[in-house]
């Protein structure tokens, strides 16, 4: 047999069984993939022979750096063919071309000859342990110095390992039969262009051994998709050196900023079971035997959905998640990129929010998308450019409130354009190689760019495009692979084309062969891969969903849909896919054949993206709307056993100051006190007051409950009485007050201090706890106050406040001097007001007070007493009439509306002690445009009462009779052990 030159290898099939050697022609192979190239209008691609020379000379530099020598032919082992129903997949699993046959296991042994120009070898240093992506785990340093430095087929069988091709192993009883000889010829072609997708294997293999010997000797083995420590940096696969200049380096773990395990993947499909359960109203319309009730509640199973919104003011054309998943990117027309920080608090913070500068023609560049990498955010849009930014957070201590700052008002952030790429067109889809620096650029110039991204000795980042491929039309979607060795290509005359991809040398240009053409219908928008490789999905303008079998490259299924299909989104655990258009975003369960289980409202428009959190616990959404709308796609803030359904409408919520008993009332006058601090309610104490209809409750401070019901005032108290004066009881509670009114009390309120309560019904008086609640004061008695309507009040250290309302007058807020009892302010509006509350002080005599009603907004009032002047500072915009608000000492405030949504929104700038006239308008910014939404809307649901419980969960009664406990304090690991609903 000849030897290889160096401008052909040869590629000899061994049959052992029959002794027969089959030896095609390179030529032939080479042309083979020309007239490929040429039937698909493609740029010049590298042909096999050239694919594996190079793929020699990539083993042959890693047997120089390891020690090693190379034998000097390139010998491919056929294994069995595997069954007909078995497919392949990018990150494991048999290679295939996508013609129907399925590729056998293959071995290469070794590549080309060794050129002279080779380093020698050299002994490389290992640490303890290595650790491995993927389901791999670790391996011993003694194992990989040992098949680094043996035999080439040792070698061959790590590298596979290492990037997760572990069907690429050697194997010496593979047989190819007689009857096959005469196809070999045809087969051996399939197999040597195959052996690209090997090569990449080996490229990526050598990123990883420059990892494994730089990782630190100390290092723990981390399950699949966890990482662990107190820093993360990501750094370039290609310039180690410079990855203290290009990282983003977090100081905190990723576990306790709430990144869950892969394990925890199976939340999310749990999330979507649930919400499918109540859209079928599953639990609510069950058959039920009226003697199975035990009392008026049962343990129910939560129907809430939580969003985070983000108010952008126009449309928004895609969002990315960070590697990490910690956070968000937003591009919005004419706003440029907004990064959210995710996960941290319970209303999740805008910290950048900046245009991209002009670079054409003194125009602004437009993002349309965005690609978040290992390095760079990579930006393209209108603007004939793509922009490369480089993620940076300072490791310097701030103090707290500084984290609360919003748009870039902290310096603890950066994200500053570093690079640009020109002359790019206008651009529409952007992908990073798995690992590395490379980007992959669809545009409308009939192109997709394969550009390499670099940082240079002196920290210099530059950008260079590496190749063209030429389309027939515009190119709207680029995706590569997950194991990175695939590339799909979509634009807009319906072809989709997949080439195998690899990187032989950082600077050059990749090598490329096609694997399949597939054409579709009408224009490609999207293009996803699933997470196992297993499916390839798409798009478009087809008004359809085109799910295509990556071992064949066939058309398995397609959903019709009555709308184009801007997006396809598969859910990273593989379980679902969410796809959009018009007003809708649908979620299809891959198990039951993509069937379409549920959806996602949109409101206002066309959904243009979705994007899956990287651990599938959140999903953001984006379109031709002024919001982005983020779920969360696990049920973990919502604890098993605190949610209880009661046969009447909730109305009245409340929480012990000791945190450990919840009071609920329902319209029917019942109030049951659970204990909340167990693993789930238990009922404690149970009466009835009143006739039902409103109903008001409070907790004093020192832990008595006040209550009113119709014309009925009761106070509760835990004090047993003396011994052998009153008679002993086993009741947790005691009726210490009753009061009969001679009309209905409306609300009720009680001094931070103990010692007074507010009692309004014909007139507001004033009573005192101590004194056997004798009345004190009756405010206004001259009658120039309509008392008969007093609808809401609230006190705090030193100021009460109260609303009252006349039948088709104004309604009036009163703000009174809590401790002279004087009028400090009357103000009238037009609308009317349902509800009040007053936010926590931190300096004297400044004061905010926030009211809500029937115009649907919430609006924030600044009052300085020592002044005697107040300002509205802040308007809320809300989707319904408000019935409740609650506002926490941390600063956020809930607002409760007759929609079934409660929000949550971030005032915490207001605790500054500044008034705000001497902020910056980027603190009050933040109060407006984020916001989290907990939402009930299945069937006709209006939130009645909301109440915080400390430090930071979230006690929730609604018209449908739920209550239920929203805990924002759990982390993944608690949500793990405590488990969800």
């Amino acid at each position: 047999m000849a030897q290889p030159t160096d401008n052909s290898s040869t590629a000899v099939v061994t049959n052992r069984k029959n002794e027969t050697d089959i030896t095609p022609c390179a030529e032939d192979v080479a042309a083979s993939i020309v007239s490929d190239a040429e039937r698909s209008a493609q740029s010049e691609l590298r042909s096999t022979s050239e694919i594996l020379k190079l793929a020699g000379c990539i083993l042959r530099d890693r047997a120089g750096s390891v020690g090693g020598t190379l034998p000097t032919k390139t010998t491919i082992q056929f294994s069995p063919m595997l069954s007909p129903g078995r497919s392949g997949s990018d990150d494991s699993g048999s290679l295939n071309c996508g013609t129907g046959i399925m590729l056998p296991q293959i071995s290469i042994e070794t590549a080309l000859p060794s050129s002279p120009r080779a380093p020698p070898p050299t002994s490389p240093t290992f640490d303890d342990s290595i650790h491995l992506p993927g389901k791999f785990g670790s391996l011993s340093s003694a194992e990989v110095k040992q098949k680094l430095t043996s035999s080439p087929i040792k070698r061959t069988e790590l590298l596979s390992k290492l990037d997760g091709l572990d069907r690429v192993v050697p194997s010496s009883n593979n047989t190819f039969s007689n009857e096959n000889k005469g196809a070999g010829h045809e087969l051996v072609g399939k197999v040597a262009r195959s052996s690209s997708a090997v090569s990449a294997a080996m490229q990526n293999a050598h990123a990883h051994a420059n990892r494994i010997k730089n990782m630190a000797k100390k290092s723990h083995p981390r399950p699949q998709g966890i990482t662990i420590g107190n820093s993360i940096e990501y750094s370039s696969m290609q310039d180690n050196s410079s990855s203290s200049l290009s990282s983003l380096a977090i100081d905190k773990s990723m576990h306790t900023r709430g990144l869950l395990s892969s394990k925890d993947h199976e939340h999310m499909p749990l999330w979507a079971k649930r919400k499918i359960a109540a859209e079928k109203q599953e639990y609510t319309n069950c058959a039920r035997d009226p003697s199975e009730y035990f009392g008026q509640y049962e343990i129910h199973l939560s129907e809430t959905i939580i969003s985070h919104e983000f108010s952008r003011g126009d449309w928004t054309w895609a969002t990315e998640w960070s590697p990490d998943g910690q956070y968000l990117a937003l591009a919005t027309e004419n706003h440029g990129l907004a990064i959210v920080e995710a996960g941290i608090s319970t209303v999740w913070k805008v910290i950048h929010d900046e245009r991209i500068g002009k670079v054409k023609n003194d125009s602004t560049h437009a993002i349309r998308s965005i690609a978040w990498g290992g390095n760079f955010i990579a930006l393209g849009g209108t603007g004939d450019a793509v922009s490369i930014v480089e993620p940076s957070l300072s490791s310097s201590s701030l103090p707290d409130d500084a984290s609360v700052s919003s748009c870039g008002s902290s310096k603890r952030y950066s994200f500053d354009v570093v690079d640009r790429i020109t002359e790019t067109g206008f651009v529409g889809a952007l992908s990073w190689l798995k690992n590395s620096n490379i980007l992959a650029i669809g545009n409308r110039e009939d192109q997709c760019l394969i550009a390499e991204v670099r940082r240079g000795e002196d920290g210099t980042v530059t950008s260079n495009v590496l190749h063209k491929i030429e389309r027939s039309d515009w190119c709207n979607a680029v995706k590569f692979s997950h194991g990175g060795t695939k590339l799909a290509i979509g634009d807009r005359s319906g072809l989709l084309s997949v080439y195998l991809f690899v990187m032989i040398r950082p600077g050059e240009a990749p090598a490329l062969s096609p694997l399949h053409d597939i054409p579709l219908e009408d224009n490609i928008l999207d293009i996803q891969w699933s997470p196992e490789g297993k499916f390839l999905y798409t798009g478009g303008e087809d008004y359809s969903i085109t799910v295509l079998d990556t071992a064949k490259y066939t058309i398995l299924h397609k959903i019709g849909r009555d709308c184009w299909v801007n997006f396809v989104a598969p859910s990273r655990g593989g379980s679902y896919l969410a796809a959009g258009g018009y007003g809708v975003v649908s979620l299809f369960e891959v198990d039951k054949k993509w069937e379409d289980v549920t959806s996602l409202p949109v409101d206002g428009g066309m959904a243009l993206s979705a994007t899956w959190h990287p651990n599938d616990e959140h999903l953001s959404v984006c379109g031709q709307f002024n919001d982005v709308v983020v779920y969360e796609a696990s049920c973990r803030r919502l604890p098993k056993g605190k949610c209880l359904r009661s046969k009447s409408s909730i109305v009245a919520v409340d929480v012990s100051p000791d945190e450990k008993m919840i009071a609920v009332g329902n319209e029917t006058g019942l109030v049951t006190v659970f204990d909340a601090s167990c693993s789930a309610f238990a009922t404690i104490y149970e009466t009835v007051i009143g006739s039902g209809g409103d109903m008001s409750m409070r907790w004093s401070p020192d832990g008595q409950l006040a209550i009113t019901s119709g014309c009925t005032f009761v106070l509760l108290d835990t004090y047993s009485g003396e011994p052998g004066r009153h008679p002993e009881s086993s009741a947790k509670f005691l009726v210490r007050k009753v009061i009969q009114g001679g009309s209905n009390f409306t609300c009720i309120s009680i001094s931070p201090n103990s010692r007074f309560i507010a009692l309004a019904g014909d007139e507001t008086r004033i009573l005192d706890i101590k004194n056997d609640c004798s009345c004190v004061q009756v405010l206004d008695e001259s009658n120039a106050i309509d008392q008969s309507y007093v609808i809401a009040s609230a006190w705090s250290d030193d100021v009460f406040a109260m609303v009252g309302e006349r039948p088709n007058l104004s309604t009036n807020l009163y703000i009174y001097d809590a401790n002279e009892w004087e009028l400090l302010f009357s103000i009238a509006f037009k609308v009317s007001i349902t509800s009040l509350c007053l936010g926590p002080s931190v300096s004297e005599g400044l004061h905010y007070l926030a009211f809500g009603g029937e115009n649907e907004t919430v609006s924030i009032i600044e009052f300085r007493t020592h002044k005697r002047t107040w300002e509205t500072v802040l308007q809320i915009p809300c989707e319904s009439i408000t019935n409740d608000l609650a506002w926490n000492d941390d600063g956020l405030l809930c607002i409760g509306d007759d929609n079934g949504t409660a929000s949550v929104v971030d005032l915490s700038y207001l605790k500054s002690g500044n008034e705000v006239g001497e902020m910056s308008y980027n603190w009050q910014r933040q109060g407006v445009i984020s916001a989290t939404k907990l939402s009930r809307n299945f069937g006709r649901n209006a939130i009645t009462s909301v109440c915080w419980i400390p430090p930071g969960s979230l006690a929730i009664g609604g018209s449908d009779g739920i209550v239920e406990i929203v805990d924002w304090t759990l982390d993944a690991g608690d949500a793990a052990t405590r488990g969800c609903t």
